[in-house]
């Protein structure tokens, strides 16, 4: 019996040891004490002496929607020799503690990006426990600031109009990119595949954002810009997409065709001598949705026929232009690399040089199934 009660001393010793070495909560703080940040912008700023910009921007709390229909926001701008030096000066401006928890798209200024800092830059971003590894990350032209400053007239209090773009609940244009910063960070580390980010810009009546380019960066190459076109033709080759817009010019014809089931996939091949061969199948399926002439239905497998050339041609030049820049955002050596043994795989070097290199074999089959209704 004593020695029963000896061992439920014990017990309990132990437990209040252990709930004692258990450290508490953090400092509490009343949420009216926090500020919270909505964007962060990260720009080249003109003082060789402290080169990185930071803007932030920050909700203004309101007690309610009707209070504040209009989306009020406040910013703050500061240069530092470091990221980290921009953020503490930053937190001396404000009276309350400024929580990046919220905080959901991250705009690298295009300047910036050009002066190959982006090494830095995710180093800070990823070590920050308080950046959402799932926030948004995105190009921003002419700057970082600009772009985060601007408050379209369609933006309303309870969502800014830039979330829209990337959230896939408003818009969902097949021209628009969304990275996350958790993908980004693995694509730049990972051999055989290269990160894309999206290129937000201002309209020249600066009334709204357009978002239909994209960058295509790697830690040792110059970024290379994707048009509207080869940013389209990427997300056909990596997205779902719903919906796809092409404009065909062939044999005296043009007309649009909308195109709403889109399916591709590719092999890649590689024989003893490090050829690579890259085989791309699509399968396009659509109508006419617009047109100069007048069209026939009887005509469709002619159409069809079109289609398949147009398409076959502006895949061939996209793929033309990023074997020439030594690109993948593809990730056609992933997919290499994958299906290979590592004994037998290529070093990152060799591969580099056969992808140049490659043999591009793209098949394209296409069905227009109607010339559209007309009444």
């Amino acid at each position: 019996m004593l020695k029963k009660r000896n061992k439920i001393k014990q017990f309990f010793l132990l437990i209040i040891l252990i709930l004692t070495a258990l450290s508490g909560c953090g400092e509490f703080k009343d949420i009216d004490k926090d500020v919270f940040v909505s964007m962060i912008g990260i720009d080249l700023s003109d003082d060789p002496e402290k080169p990185y910009k930071v803007t932030l921007k920050l909700y203004v709390p309101t007690s309610s929607f009707k209070q504040s229909p209009k989306p009020e926001y406040t910013y703050l701008t500061k240069n530092g020799k470091t990221l980290t030096e921009a953020i503490r000066i930053l937190e001396t401006h404000s009276d309350k503690e400024i929580d990046f928890g919220h905080s959901k798209l991250i705009v690298i200024g295009e300047e910036l990006l050009n002066a190959n800092k982006s090494k830095e830059i995710m180093d800070f971003l990823l070590r920050r426990p308080d950046i959402q590894m799932i926030s948004w990350l995105a190009i921003g032209r002419p700057s970082a600031e600009e772009i985060i400053k601007m408050v379209p007239q369609s933006e309303t209090a309870a969502y800014p109009a830039l979330f829209n773009y990337f959230d896939h609940n408003g818009t969902d244009s097949p021209y628009i990119v969304t990275t996350y910063l958790f993908d980004f960070r693995r694509k730049m580390l990972e051999t055989g595949i290269d990160p894309i980010l999206p290129l937000i810009e201002i309209n020249k009546e600066e009334e709204h954002f357009e978002v239909n380019k994209s960058y295509v960066l790697a830690h040792d190459k110059k970024p290379h810009e994707l048009s509207s076109l080869d940013t389209l033709i990427f997300n056909m080759m990596t997205r779902n997409l719903d919906v796809a817009d092409l404009v065909i010019n062939e044999d005296n014809q043009h007309f649009i065709a909308k195109i709403d089931n889109i399916n591709s996939k590719y092999k890649v091949k590689v024989d003893a001598q490090h050829q690579v061969k890259l085989n791309i199948d699509i399968e396009l399926f659509g109508y006419i949705s617009e047109s100069k002439d007048t069209i026939s239905n009887q005509q469709l497998p002619q159409y069809s026929k079109m289609v398949e050339a147009e398409t076959r041609e502006k895949f061939s030049d996209f793929f033309i232009k990023m074997l020439n820049v030594g690109y993948d955002p593809i990730g056609f050596g992933l997919a290499y690399k994958s299906k290979t043994l590592h004994n037998k795989r290529m070093s990152p070097n060799e591969w580099n040089e056969a992808y140049k290199n490659s043999k591009v074999n793209i098949k394209v089959m296409a069905g227009i199934k109607s010339t559209g209704s007309i009444q």
